[in-house]
Parts: structure tokens; sequence; C-alpha cells
């Protein structure tokens, strides 16, 4: 980056702050760097910069937390406004494509958070494609158990996604505090998922990425709300980043045709993503873990699942089956679609859950592989 120069101050209503700010890197302890000189009668103004601090409100995950020689630093200095009609105030985290913030949308006075692609990747064409297929993807859903998009375009050599702010924490940050989350607990927020999915899947959407840190938990309410649909693409959707032989999604909780790289991928393979998700919530670990991303997909392609209740005993069956279903390496033995999820799990949800005898369970197999 050139040299640091002065920016204009931008006064706002009621105070007095700064235009620009560094991001700082480093841990989230929660700190907000150096402190901030208030103004004061009769003392110096306050300093030219001061540090948007990274947000306490939610743990990062490891490949989004905040580092020293980060790209945010690399960026320099970001203009708290950046962008016209909002404030930036916190960094909320940090991954490879960019960062997260939360900001203020001025018009309304409402918390919003703001996705800013890294302007070194702004000439990328597929990065900047998917970037932008995260803001139409996201501007066809709207449903309660979906964060919903409010905003997309360009300041200057950044792109940025304006998106409702959610406070709370993610099911990964649940996973990590309390291993493992109560079954019940676990299977309704699994259903809030599985809303969520029917209703992109009603859009022609498959999320490809479904995964515990990318499904955010109210604080007000405990409402599970899915989000990050950087991968998210259309049934009908083909070349860049979907094309054969490419895998795509996080090597945990990937579905075994997404690892070998398959095209002709559906909304099953989301299905299969929530499963590994659901596992993880009732087992405290993950299906499958290895040394390797390779090792862990070829796990997902070839290593018979330990059932859940050999993992933990006190899972209900009902709660062990749908997991199971829904981890079945033949995207045909799975549910065809999240409504046939929804019904079950909440039949396990409200008590009526029963085992179907083993021929009914192959019958429907059968039907699902030659409908």
């Amino acid at each position: 980056m050139s040299a640091m120069r002065r920016r204009k101050r931008v006064k706002l209503p009621g105070r007095e702050e700064p235009e620009a700010a560094p991001i700082p890197g480093g841990s989230n302890s929660g700190s907000s760097g150096p402190a901030t000189k208030k103004r004061a009668a009769g003392s110096e103004a306050e300093p030219e910069t001061a540090p948007i601090p990274v947000a306490a409100t939610r743990k990062m995950p490891p490949d989004v937390k905040p580092r020293p020689g980060g790209i945010v630093q690399q960026w320099g200095k970001i203009p708290r406004g950046l962008i016209e009609g909002y404030r930036l105030e916190k960094l909320m985290g940090e991954g490879s494509m960019g960062a997260v913030f939360k900001a203020e949308q001025l018009s309304l006075h409402r918390p919003v958070a703001i996705k800013v692609l890294s302007p070194r990747l702004a000439h990328n064409e597929r990065f900047l494609k998917r970037f932008l297929r995260e803001a139409r993807a996201v501007a066809k859903l709207n449903h309660a158990n979906v964060v919903s998009g409010i905003d997309v375009g360009q300041a200057g050599e950044f792109h940025y996604f304006v998106m409702e702010f959610v406070e709370g924490p993610t099911l990964l940050d649940m996973l990590q505090d309390t291993l493992p989350v109560d079954p019940m607990t676990s299977a309704k927020l699994i259903l809030q998922v599985a809303r969520a999915l029917e209703h992109a899947d009603r859009h022609g959407l498959i999320h490809r990425d479904v995964k515990p840190a990318n499904v955010i938990i109210t604080l007000k309410g405990g409402v599970a709300k899915l989000c990050d649909l950087g991968l998210a693409k259309h049934v009908d959707e083909d070349g860049g980043d979907t094309s054969e032989g490419r895998a795509m999604g996080t090597p945990l909780y990937i579905s075994p045709e997404q690892a070998r790289g398959q095209a002709d991928i559906d909304i099953r393979s989301d299905l299969y993503s929530l499963g590994a998700t659901f596992y993880h919530a009732l087992t405290g670990r993950p299906p499958f873990a290895g040394p390797t991303h390779a090792v862990i997909m070829a796990k997902h392609l070839t290593e018979p699942l330990v059932p859940v209740r050999d993992r933990r005993a006190d899972v209900p069956p009902g709660c062990a089956a749908v997991c199971e279903c829904l981890l079945s390496k033949d995207r045909d033995d799975r549910y065809g679609s999240p409504t046939e999820l929804i019904v079950e799990l909440q039949d396990v949800i409200d008590g009526n859950w029963e085992p179907e005898p083993l021929i009914k369970t192959r019958r429907r197999s059968r039907r699902r592989r030659f409908r």
C-alpha cells in the first residue's frame, strides 16, 4: 500500500469521529486495540485515526479469525465511511476472500453486516463472480431461517454486500462450548436449517457449504439462520467452479458427490452436509476426520459411518435414524427433499416417530433411485 494519507473528517450528528481507521489484526480477544482518546472540554482534539475494534459478541472460527499480516492489514487504512449510507464499526471476521464488518445503516439507525471483497481479488473474474453470485442468491431468498440481503454495490475499488446483522453464536461456537449438544435441541436446530434448505430448493438453489460455522443462533429466540451462500449455485448453472472434477465445500461436511467433483449435484448434497452437521451436534465430533483434506474426503466416499448411538448411547433412536439416513453415501438412499426430512424430523421432535420395517425402507430407497 502507498504511504498513509490524511483523509477528510466526516461529522455525524451528535459526534465527531474519524473517517478512516486501521483494522487491527491479532486474536479475537475482545480488545479494541489502542485506546481512542475521548474529546473533552479543554483537551486536545481526538486523534486522526481510531482503530475499528474486533467484535467480541461472536467467536471467530479458525478459518476466519483476524490474524496479524492478514488481508485486512494489507488493505491499509479502511475508511469508516467507505460505503455511502453506512458506517463501519467492528471487524467481525476475516477470510481468504475478504472481511465482514458490523456497521450502522445511517438512514434507519440499525446494525447490519457488510462483507467486503479483498481489492486484490476484485479483478479476478472467478472470485468476483462467486462474490456476486452470493449476493444474487441471498436476494432470491426471504425466509426466517436465512440471513437476508439488503444491498450490494461497489465503492471505489471495494465490492461490498450488505446483509442482516444477526447477534449470536454459530452452531460451531455452541459445539466448542458444550460438547455434545442436547439431542432434542440439536434436532430442533437442524429442523430450522432444513426449512431454510426447503426454501432454497424451491428457488432452485443449492448451498454447497452447509456446516456448523454457517448456522447462526440468534440470542433472542434461539432462531437458527443459515448464512454464507458464497458457494451457492442454481441447479441449472454450469461452468466456473461448478465444473466436473472440482471439489467444492468443506471437507469435514462435504457430500461424497461433491468430494468426487461431480457437476450434477442437487439438494441431496446439502442434506448430506446437514446430516454431517447433525452428527457433529449429536456426538461431539464430525462423522469423519483425518490429517489432510484428501484423507477426510476419501473417508466420506469409502469408510463406513460409525453409528450415532455407538458414539453416544443416550441419543434417541429417531434422531440417530434421521441422521444416518442423511449420511447415506448413495444420494438415492437419503431423503429425496428437505420436505421429506422436515416431516420425519418433526415426528421425532413430537414423539410420533416409529422405526420403519426394513423391507419398507428398502422399497422407499428403490423408489427414490428410479423416480
